[in-house]
C-alpha cells in the first residue's frame, strides 16, 4: 500500500511540473510566485477572495486600502490618513504577512468619513438652495466643521437637525454610500452607554499609525514675532450679507475718483449731523498707519480665519470732536452701504482706537476687504470691522455687540477658540521629504488677552515642548515659526496648546480635547 501512494505522489508531482512548464512555455513570461500570479485572475487586477491566502489577502488589503496621496495644483502632495506599519499578530506565523497595514482604510474607511471627505465647506455652503454667508480662506487650511458652531450657537437655528435632514434626503449621499458613520464613530462607552461622535474630532484618537516623539527627543528650532503682515491672497474674506459680484470688485467701479466720493453720514444723538465724502474727511483729519489684526470671533480652533495688515485710517474719536456726541449716546452703530451693522458701546470707539480704514499694505483697502471704507478696532472681532461703511450712527438706546472671541461651542456650552492657535504655512495631512526639516509657521491670538506659551506635543499629549512668549501686546498677533528636526519617515499628530492671561492675572490655556488644535503630517 505504502509503494502506491508513494507512485502516486510522485506521479501527481510530475503531472504539476509538466502544467507549470507548459503554461511558461506558453505565455514566455517569467516563472512568478504563486501570490503573484494570482492577482492577474479578477477584473481589478487582484486575486478574487477565494483564490487568496490568508497571507496574500493582507498584501492585496495592505495595497488597494492605502492611504490616498492627493497632489494639489500646485505640485504639493498630502496625505490625510496615517499609514499603519505596525505588526499587531505575532504571536504565531510570519510578522511580516500578519502586519495589516490598510487599519484606517479597510476597516475604518478613514479617507472617506469626515465633512471635508465628499465635499468642502465652502461648496457645501454655496451648493445649498438657500442663502448661507460663505467665509473663504486664503492661507493653506481647509476649513472644517470647527468654524460652524460659533455662529450656530449665537443664531436659533439647530445646525443638528438641518446637516441630518440635508444628508439623509440627498441622492448624491446616498449613491456614495453615505450613513451616520460618514460623520459620526460610534462610541460604546465602559457602562454601555453609545453616543455618536463628531468624527472630525474623534479621528486621531482611533487611526492607528503615528509615530510618536517624546518631548525630551524633540528636536524643535522656535522663534516668534508680532510683525508679520499677511500678503493680500493670503487673507480670509466673508460674504456677510451681499454676494461679492456685487462688491466693488472691478478697476473701473474702485477708481480713485469713486473712492474720493464715497460718502459718509454721521447721524443721531449729536449736534451736527453732517456727510462727508473720503476725501474731505482725509483733508480735514488726516490719516494714521498702524499694524492690526482681523480675527473673526468664531473662528474655530486652528481654524484660518486670521490675517495681519499694515491698515491706513482716520481716527474715528477726531471727526467726534466736531460732532458734538451727546452724553447720553452710549451706543455707536457703524452701517455698511446694504444696511448691515453691528453696535458697540461708544466708549469703546476710544478704548479701541476706531479707525476707518481706507488703506491696506500700502494700497487702497482691497474690494473684498471693504472697499472703500472699513472700521477697525484694535482687539475686537472681524465681526465688528463693517465693511463699505456708508454711516455712523449715534443712539441712546441699545445693546453692545462687541466681541472678543467670547463664543460658546453649541454642545458643550464651553469656551469656543480663547486662545486659539494654528498652522498656516501648510495643508492639513501635507507630505514633507525625509531628511530635511519640517517647517511650521503659524499664529496664536486670544483677541484682548496677551499670549504667554506656546506647546507643541508630537506623542498625543503625553510630553510637551514648551516655548514662553514673554510681552505679547493684544493689538497684534503672535506669529510663530518652527523647525522640527530629525524626524524620521512615517504620519505625525503634531497637537498645539496656547496660553493667555485673562485680565484678573489667571492664565487659561485651550488644553480641552474640542478646543486643542491637531495638525497631522506626513514624513516620506
Amino acid at each position: 500500500m505504502k509503494t502506491i501512494k508513494k507512485l502516486l505522489v510522485a506521479l501527481l508531482a510530475l503531472l504539476m511540473v509538466l502544467t507549470l512548464v507548459g503554461c511558461t512555455e506558453a505565455t514566455e513570461e517569467p516563472t512568478e510566485t504563486a501570490s503573484e500570479t494570482s492577482k492577474t485572475t479578477a477584473a481589478d487586477g487582484y486575486a478574487t477572495v477565494d483564490e487568496r491566502t490568508s497571507w496574500s489577502k493582507n498584501e492585496y488589503a495592505n495595497e488597494k486600502y492605502a492611504p490616498k496621496v492627493t497632489t494639489l495644483a500646485n505640485g504639493v502632495k498630502i496625505q490625510k490618513t496615517p499609514a499603519d506599519k505596525t505588526a499587531r499578530d505575532t504571536q504565531y506565523g510570519n510578522v511580516e504577512a500578519k502586519t495589516i497595514t490598510s487599519w484606517n482604510n479597510y476597516f475604518m474607511n478613514a479617507d472617506n468619513r469626515g465633512c471635508t471627505a465628499c465635499h468642502t465647506i465652502e461648496d457645501a455652503l454655496e451648493m445649498m438652495d438657500t442663502y448661507h454667508g460663505i467665509v473663504y480662506f486664503g492661507y493653506n487650511v481647509e476649513q472644517g466643521l470647527q468654524n460652524c458652531f460659533g455662529c450656530h450657537y449665537f443664531y436659533d437655528n439647530n445646525m443638528r437637525d438641518a446637516i441630518h435632514t440635508l444628508h439623509q434626503r440627498s441622492e448624491v449621499f446616498e449613491a456614495m454610500g453615505g450613513s451616520c458613520e460618514s460623520c459620526h464613530y460610534i462610541k460604546r462607552a465602559d457602562d454601555g452607554t453609545i453616543t455618536y461622535e463628531r468624527w472630525d474630532y474623534v479621528k486621531y484618537d482611533v487611526l492607528r499609525g503615528f509615530e510618536s516623539v517624546a518631548a525630551e527627543n524633540a528636536d524643535i528650532d522656535f522663534e516668534w514675532n508680532q510683525t508679520e503682515v499677511t500678503a493680500h491672497e493670503d487673507m480670509y474674506y466673508k460674504s456677510v450679507k451681499s454676494d461679492s459680484s456685487e462688491w466693488y470688485l472691478t478697476e473701473e467701479d474702485a477708481s480713485e475718483e469713486a473712492f474720493e466720493n464715497w460718502e459718509i453720514k454721521f447721524t443721531g444723538a449729536i449736534d451736527n449731523e453732517v456727510t462727508m465724502t473720503l476725501k474731505e474727511l482725509i483733508d480735514k483729519y488726516g490719516t494714521e498707519t498702524r499694524l492690526m489684526k482681523s480675527h473673526c470671533t468664531v473662528n474655530g480652533p486652528g481654524q484660518g480665519m486670521i490675517y495681519q495688515a499694515e491698515v491706513e485710517g482716520i481716527r474715528l474719536t477726531d471727526i467726534m470732536k466736531d460732532l458734538g456726541v451727546h452724553e447720553d449716546a452710549v451706543i455707536c452703530n457703524p452701517i455698511a452701504s446694504d444696511g448691515y451693522s453691528y453696535p458697540v458701546a461708544t466708549k469703546l470707539l476710544e478704548t479701541e482706537e476706531a479707525l476707518l480704514v481706507i488703506g491696506m499694505n500700502g494700497d487702497r483697502i482691497y474690494p473684498e476687504q471693504g472697499w472703500p471704507c472699513a472700521i477697525w478696532f484694535n482687539e475686537l472681532s472681524a465681526g465688528n470691522f463693517i465693511k463699505q461703511l456708508a454711516e455712523v450712527n449715534f443712539a441712546t438706546t441699545g445693546a453692545s455687540w462687541d466681541f472678543y472671541g467670547d463664543f460658546l461651542d453649541a454642545t458643550t456650552l464651553l469656551q469656543f477658540d480663547k486662545p486659539n492657535v494654528g498652522v498656516l504655512s501648510a495643508y492639513d495631512g501635507q507630505i514633507f521629504e525625509a531628511g530635511k526639516a519640517v517647517h511650521l509657521e503659524g499664529y496664536a491670538d486670544a483677541w484682548n488677552e496677551p499670549i504667554v506659551k506656546l506647546e507643541f506635543s508630537l506623542d498625543k499629549g503625553a510630553t510637551w515642548s514648551e516655548f514662553e512668549i514673554k510681552d505679547a501686546n493684544t493689538t497684534q498677533w503672535v506669529y510663530w515659526k518652527a523647525d522640527f528636526n530629525n524626524l524620521p519617515a512615517g504620519s505625525y499628530l503634531l497637537k498645539i496648546r496656547v496660553s493667555s492671561k485673562m485680565a484678573d492675572g489667571t492664565v487659561r490655556t485651550n488644553d480641552v480635547d474640542y478646543q486643542m488644535t491637531n495638525y497631522m503630517f506626513n514624513v516620506q
